[in-house]
């Protein structure tokens, strides 16, 4: 019975005993890591210009996942839409560009805001809303 025991122990030691960075660990197939969906985000948003259309946009970030601890991060992660002060209609779509640090949720100060005004980007970058507000 000891023996028994010792050996369920073992295997549930060895189950709980994994690293948060695998793909495994991220979720299930399909998903990227947070780390390579921020990687990715990355070296997209470096081809970003103005004038793209949004469907330019979601085609060139991409619509891939990543499934965290706290749940999916979506690509984007989220969309705002708002009038600007100039009276027209502006949408921002906002990609995961930073890893969050251990213990802590995914937030917007992670994310890259990508400026939208009908239908066109007009800026992208961590303050490029605020320009429009």
């Amino acid at each position: 019975m000891r023996a028994l025991s010792a050996v369920i122990v073992a295997l549930m030691l060895c189950a709980c005993a994994g690293g948060g960075t695998s793909r495994t660990d991220a979720g299930t197939e399909g998903h990227l890591t947070l780390a390579e969906l921020v990687a990715k985000n990355q070296s997209k948003v470096a081809q970003l210009s103005v004038g793209m259309s949004k469907k330019d946009v979601i085609s060139l970030m991409g619509t891939q996942t990543s499934k965290t601890r706290d749940g999916v991060v979506n690509n984007p992660w989220t969309v705002e839409t708002m009038a600007g002060k100039d009276g027209a209609q502006y949408e921002a779509l906002y990609y995961i560009t930073r890893v969050n640090q251990p213990f802590t949720p995914v937030r917007k100060s992670l994310a890259t805001a990508i400026v939208l005004k009908s239908g066109k980007v007009v800026a992208w970058g961590e303050n490029a809303l605020d320009r429009y507000k």
